[in-house]
């Protein structure tokens, strides 16, 4: 109720003693006259279009997972047999439990087996299934025997050869590794140990320093003799006579002079550079010229040598022959003199008429 109605009602007069105002009428401005496509598209429109808000989800859905239950998983054992150490270290991993074939449960009267044998796989720890990629090196394997009758060597003693076997055993033939880690003493010979085990009057060889190819040479000497020995060569396969072919040619001299040939590569100033470069290039320049004075003098001797024939020479030896192969010559060169001028008079179909009557003109001036 507001304060005009309260004097309404107890009929007092009004406080502005004047009329009310009059409410104003919103004044509509008058709209286009539309007609045809227009005036649809503005009824579809409208007035007031309504806003269009993205709608914000706030609760998320629902993942339609699967409805199996969740798969177990065990707390298991594991060894390493790659390590050589007949399972000393013993870790532990998680992996899924497996179950029985039928719905995870085992028959009824197989129970008690069933317990047992998880009991004895729980109590047995598992091989890693990392260690298949252990691949050792295939190092040749010799006898005493065989290595008196096969393997001996003025340079290399028995001992020393069975260092380095063991040595690209240990490193899987990776030569660098293995020269770096090579460090053979020789035993000491003809020496007389005190009581608390001094050998100071003991002779000990000195020992040889060994290069890289050295260490090649010697054990590529031995794969290959022990190839040969365990497979007779005219019995090897392709393969395997390939390999022992390139380990018995080695030659530790040539690796040498390659190394030091790219070594030498490698450590050169840009002048040096630059002038083999040069020389390169010149190299290549005098090749082409020789191999284009090849072609010019390969071309020279085929103009000059003569065509042979197959046809008997013995009738041209007389008198009479050579007359006979005068004339010959003479009508084979008149035959070709009366065709040159058929062809010089007889008008070309390419040539214009023009040039086809000033032919017989030029003719008559020559005459």
């Amino acid at each position: 109720m507001t304060s005009s109605d309260v004097r309404d009602v107890l009929n007092l007069p009004d406080s502005h003693g004047g009329p009310r105002p009059a409410k104003k009428q919103k004044t509509s401005a008058p709209r286009p006259n539309l007609k045809g496509l227009a005036r649809e598209v503005q009824n579809l429109g409208g007035d007031n279009p309504i806003a269009i808000v993205p709608e914000v989800s706030i609760f998320k859905k629902r993942r339609f997972a699967s409805r199996k239950p969740a798969s177990k998983w065990v707390l298991k054992s594991f060894t390493n047999s790659a390590r050589g150490d007949s399972g000393a270290l013993v870790l532990k991993h998680w992996r899924r439990k497996t179950t029985g074939p039928e719905n995870g449960a085992a028959p009824a009267e197989g129970d008690a087996e069933m317990k047992d044998a998880d009991s004895e796989a729980a109590a047995k720890p598992e091989d890693s299934s990392f260690a298949k990629y252990n691949v050792e090196v295939d190092v040749p394997q010799y006898s005493e025997d065989q290595y008196r009758t096969n393997l001996q060597s003025d340079d290399w003693t028995k001992e020393e050869t069975d260092y380095l076997l063991t040595l690209v055993k240990d490193f899987d033939l990776r030569w660098p590794i293995i020269w770096d880690r090579y460090d053979y003493l020789p035993e000491a010979i003809n020496g007389e140990a005190s009581a608390d085990g001094d050998e100071s009057k003991a002779i000990i060889p000195v020992p040889k320093p060994r290069t890289m190819e050295d260490l090649k040479a010697r054990y590529y000497e031995v794969a290959a003799k022990m190839m040969a020995v365990q497979k007779p060569v005219q019995y090897m396969t392709q393969p395997e006579y390939a390999l022992h072919e390139l380990m018995a040619n080695f030659n530790p001299n040539q690796e040498k002079m390659r190394k030091d040939f790219a070594n030498n590569a490698l450590t050169r100033s840009k002048e040096e550079a630059k002038e083999e470069e040069s020389l390169l290039l010149e190299i290549k320049r005098i090749l082409a010229r020789n191999d284009r004075f090849n072609e010019e003098r390969r071309e020279l001797y085929n103009r000059l040598d003569y065509p042979h024939t197959d046809q008997d020479i013995s009738a041209f030896k007389s008198s009479a022959g050579l007359q006979t192969l005068l004339q010959n010559l003479m009508n084979a060169d008149k035959s070709k003199k009366r065709k040159s001028i058929m062809a010089a008079d007889g008008a070309s179909p390419a040539t214009p008429a023009g040039q086809q009557a000033a032919a017989p003109e030029n003719a008559n001036r020559r005459e």
